[in-house]
């Protein structure tokens, strides 16, 4: 299994950085495209990789932004097996991403898009379960 990710500036870099932090073995399957850094090309950034990974094996991409110019790169290979692309990435998503083993179903794949969801959440309407001494 191999994990791109794939932003505009250094997003992509900060993110792997980050995962490296909580899972140091993650890093070693991810690759980060920080789109028109240091005259990066993304498309040709991205093609490496491609041509790198097999079509037997499972490639999971994940970009900043939906219908943002890195996102639309991907588009193209939707139809190429054990692909998968998911935009507006973030680090709940991503480090559950890095406990796949690459035997899930599609539908386990998948499954991310909703974990990354569930991480954002607005704290001021967040409803918090009420302890007492008796609970602990």
């Amino acid at each position: 299994m191999k994990i791109v990710l794939m932003s505009h500036f250094n997003l992509a870099e900060g993110l792997k950085s980050t995962l490296a932090y909580f899972n140091p073995y993650a890093a070693e399957q991810i690759t980060a495209i920080s789109a028109y850094v240091n005259d990066c090309d993304p498309k040709v950034e991205f093609e490496k990789v491609l041509a790198e990974v097999g079509e037997d094996e499972l490639l999971l991409v994940f970009t900043d932004i939906m219908g943002g110019s890195v996102n639309q790169l991907t588009i193209p290979y939707l139809t190429r097996p054990n692909f998968y692309v998911f935009a507006g990435m973030n680090l709940g998503m991503l480090l559950q991403a890095t406990c796949l083993m690459g035997d899930e179903t599609p539908e386990d794949i998948k499954a991310l898009a909703n974990v990354g969801k569930e991480a954002v959440v607005c704290m001021n309407d967040y409803k918090f379960e009420a302890y007492d001494d008796e609970d602990e």
